[in-house]
């Protein structure tokens, strides 16, 4: 039972429309260490790398876009290797999108999908748990993605004072959204980074903090990230697991 999307939440995945369309990767980043971010997935369309996501329990994936005939690729590092030994290939049995998600405005930019079948936790794929505390202005957080990148990369990030952010974006951002990034630009997610994960370091563990969501252009200066605000759905999140468990 595979909930249908639309076709611009498919095309949302690929290429963001307020992206940039000739810059789709992690802007600023570096390849990342193999593996050194277990909870990160693939999530693909027709074998072909669309979105990103993060593992949140064994048969849950959160993300920001949503369509049928997806496959989940988790404890993948390099795209070009089919048939890396750490992967852990599945599909996707239902996709649930926020009921209150608004094409428009990104308010509640968020997904969950389902898995036909348990993921198996190990040092290469594991959960991360939601940040649950308000988040710090000005901490250092990492993105993570593949873009239209063949290995895993990740950027640092700067998460940016609400004040901050509404003032850059003109007013278009909602209690259930914030901005990471950095005031010259130069760090950003992009193209098929939709959906990946935002981890912030607790001071003894990555938390999952945002999802990508939008932004104008990719590394813009005075124009950083958008990402959803994971904490503000943890009751949502709740009662799709105990709804569909």
């Amino acid at each position: 039972d595979i909930s249908k999307g639309n076709s611009f939440d498919l095309f949302r995945c690929f290429v963001l429309k307020t992206r940039e369309p000739s810059v789709s990767v992690i802007i600023g980043g570096q390849e990342a260490w193999p593996h050194s971010w277990p909870w990160q997935v693939s999530i693909q369309f027709a074998w072909v790398s669309a979105c990103g996501g993060a593992i949140i329990g064994p048969t849950w994936v959160i993300s920001a876009a949503h369509s049928s005939f997806w496959t989940v690729l988790a404890g993948k590092h390099d795209l070009d290797h089919p048939h890396e030994p750490e992967q852990q290939l599945v599909g996707v049995s239902k996709v649930i999108s926020h009921p209150d998600y608004n094409t428009r405005t990104k308010e509640n930019d968020v997904a969950l999908l389902m898995l036909q079948q348990p993921l198996v936790f190990n040092k290469f794929v594991r959960p991360i748990d939601i940040w649950m505390s308000p988040l710090p202005e000005f901490i250092t957080c990492t993105v993570t993605g593949w873009g239209s990148t063949r290995e895993s990369e990740d950027v640092n990030v700067t998460v940016l004072p609400p004040d901050v952010c509404k003032q850059m974006y003109s007013g278009k951002i909602t209690s259930s959204m914030f901005c990471a990034g950095k005031d010259r630009g130069g760090a950003d997610a992009c193209q098929g980074d939709s959906g990946g994960p935002l981890s912030c370091f607790t001071g003894s563990r990555y938390e999952l903090a945002g999802v990508v969501s939008w932004g104008i252009g990719c590394g813009r200066a005075s124009k950083p990230g958008v990402y959803t605000k994971v904490q503000q759905h943890t009751q949502w999140i709740s009662d799709m697991f105990s709804k569909f468990q």
